[in-house]
């Protein structure tokens, strides 16, 4: 219910929940801003900046993998013949796993080096 209306439509559900998290995340940001934390944490980032003459944060680097790393994360999974969207099944992927690790590590390397993720 908003304002005393019984929502049924799902376009209206999805904006009052919107408008509600989006209201939510005003006012958090607005009490950090209006808080001493935020002077906390500048203080701190001067003090590492002024002795260290270095940020306190170095920048995002990722890494790229080997065809072991992807190999043990297969492994890792729970062997289920259940599958998600792509109709590839964890027990499928466990068995090929020594055939298909080469070409995974290609892609995800390919993806972190270009800084493209698609999530189809």
């Amino acid at each position: 219910m908003i304002d005393s209306k019984h929502l049924k439509d799902q376009q209206d559900i999805a904006d009052a929940f919107n408008n509600y998290f989006s209201s939510i995340s005003n006012k958090i940001s607005k009490n950090i801003v209006d808080n001493k934390i935020n002077d906390e944490i500048l203080s701190t980032f001067q003090y590492y900046s002024e002795q260290n003459n270095v940020y306190p944060s170095s920048p995002l680097v990722f890494k790229t993998f080997s065809t072991k790393e992807i190999k043990s994360i297969i492994k890792l999974l729970k062997m289920r013949n259940s599958h998600g969207y792509d109709k590839i099944s964890t027990k499928l992927l466990q068995i090929s796993a020594t055939y298909i690790c080469s070409p995974i590590t290609y892609i995800c390397n390919k993806s972190i080096l270009s800084g493209i993720f698609l999530i189809i």
